[in-house]
Order: structure tokens, then sequence, then C-alpha cells
């Protein structure tokens, strides 16, 4: 673990973990969350664009394909988060990945709780569909709760009968709204950011009176069969890490084809600070090179 982590996460322990574990005001946590990037490239172009009803963004670094695109869901426990907090991982996946990047502004909780987000997951992706974009030439990616929706928006358009995108990576996905993982309490004191508190705040922002196994709120109990190729990064000290061993074990018993990688003593969602620390660029090398492999793509210069 290197200094700037091993700095990050105390920082985060002692400011972001205690007041997540007593978020009262959702909406106005939302006005002063900040960013976790650096300053934006010239070479990134960032476009708004409406993606079937859903505000949406266009993140390119210059040459990137027109026909290859990541479909991006940002985490916040889906009570927070936009293209502000998320652009600079976005663009630098999308970098990396020889891809140009449809960052997704879905509907937030407490004002637009679920299935909200999930229809405008889907919504996103017919349109994709309609600008001409084929299923082989699109994956899907998000942190957290956006992880999470990846999952839940795979799974629904297999039940719509919609072909699925080609490869998926997640980070630190949240798709046991239930809390039921043995990490929720074997690392409620380990994680550095988040806690069984704050997990059960957003989940009852979100959820209202749905059921937390609802497969499309809670997708790590739905039917997984069919699923693409998937990468799933998670830090070993997370309360979310079940999450995540859970939903790689439940892809690969339904015939898919799913790959952990655990990363020691990371905080939660670490590559969206690879502006900061070493392991956050790592990883999106990581991620990036698995998304070439499966959509052809080479890295941008």
């Amino acid at each position: 673990m290197s200094i700037r982590a091993s700095l990050l996460s105390l920082f985060m322990r002692l400011t972001i973990k205690k007041e997540m574990a007593k978020l009262d005001d959702p909406v106005a946590f939302r006005k002063r969350a900040g960013g976790f990037g650096g300053k934006i490239p010239e070479a990134v172009k960032s476009t708004p664009v409406d993606a079937g009803g859903v505000p949406s963004e266009w993140v390119e670094w210059t040459g990137a394909p027109e026909d290859s695109v990541i479909l991006y869901f940002h985490g916040g426990g889906y009570v927070f988060g936009d293209p502000d907090s998320h652009r600079d991982i976005a663009w630098r996946l999308g970098k990396e990945s020889g891809s140009k990047v449809l960052f997704v502004n879905y509907r937030l909780a407490p004002e637009h709780r679920f299935p909200a987000a999930v229809d405008d997951a889907t919504n996103s992706y017919r349109w994709l569909l309609e600008q001409g974009f084929a299923p082989d030439r699109i994956a899907v990616a998000g942190d957290s709760a956006g992880g999470g929706l990846a999952v839940a928006l795979m799974v629904n358009l297999k039940n719509l009968g919609i072909t699925l995108p080609k490869v998926a990576v997640l980070m630190s996905p949240w798709v046991d709204l239930a809390m039921t993982g043995t990490s929720m309490v074997a690392n409620a004191r380990s994680d550095v950011m988040l806690s069984p508190e704050a997990i059960s705040i957003f989940a009852s922002y979100y959820l209202g009176d749905t059921n937390p196994k609802a497969p499309l709120a809670s997708p790590v109990f739905a039917d997984l069969s069919d699923l693409p190729p998937t990468l799933v990064l998670v830090g070993s000290k997370e309360v979310l890490l079940s999450d995540s061993i859970t939903l790689v074990e439940k892809i690969n018993a339904a015939g898919g084809s799913a790959k952990l990688s655990v990363w020691s003593k990371m905080p939660h969602v670490f590559p969206i600070l690879a502006a900061i620390i070493p392991e956050g660029k790592k990883a999106i090398v990581d991620m990036a090179e698995f998304l070439r492999i499966h959509l052809g793509t080479t890295r941008l210069d």
C-alpha cells in the first residue's frame, strides 16, 4: 500500500466515514460533494446529451473510435454523484481502453426511488442501440451503486429479451442491499469509508418500501446466467467485499465468466482516485486491458 493511499485512507476514516454513517440530508450532501480527480486534460471533450430522455454526457479522449463505447454508471449510494464527481475516471478508462464513454446521470433518491435508476439505465442502453452501436461494441462499467446498477441493467435487458453488452467491469459493486454478506460485520471497522450504518441509510433512501432482495435492486439475488465476461475489483477491507465475492461466484456458477481482483487494504472504489494514488492508476490499466481484449480496441495516445 503506497504512502499516499495510506494517508488518504486515514483522512477518509476521520471525515467521510463519520459523515456518511449519519447522513440525514442527502440532498444537502449532494450539493457539497466534490469530484475526485484533477484537472481534465485538453484532449478530453465532454458533451451533454439526452440519451433516451436521460441526461448524460459523452466523455471522449481525442481520437476515440465512434463505434466503441463504455456505458458508465457512477456510484454514490443512489443518492449522490454526477459527471463532475466521476468525469476523471470516465476519461481515464476511455483513454486506456480505446473507447468513448457515455456517462449516465441517472435520477437519484430520495426524490426518485427504485426502480428509477434501473429505468434510466435501460433507456440509456436502448438509446445507444438506436444510435447504431452494436451490442458487441458496448461495455458497461460502474462503481459502488453504479456497479450494482450495471448488473441490474444486464439482468433487466435479459428479462426484456434485449441483447446484452459485450463485457462489464465493476468496482466494489453494491449488489446486496439486504446486507447479508459476512464482510458487512467483519470489515465494519477496517473499511475506511463505509459502514453498515451508511449502507443501511443509503438503502432506505433508495428502496423505500421495496423488498431489499428484489432482483433488480439487489441483483446478487437475480438469475445471473448469460451475463457477459465480467471483471470485479474490490478492496480487501471493504464492508462490500462479500458483495463482490458472491456476485463473481454466482455468475460463474450460472455458467458465466467472472473474474475477481481483490486489492489488499485499498479503500472503497479506489480506482476513482487514480489522479492521487498509484494503485488507482494500475487498476485503470487492468480494467482497460480487460475491456480491450473483449472489445477489440487499442489504447489511445
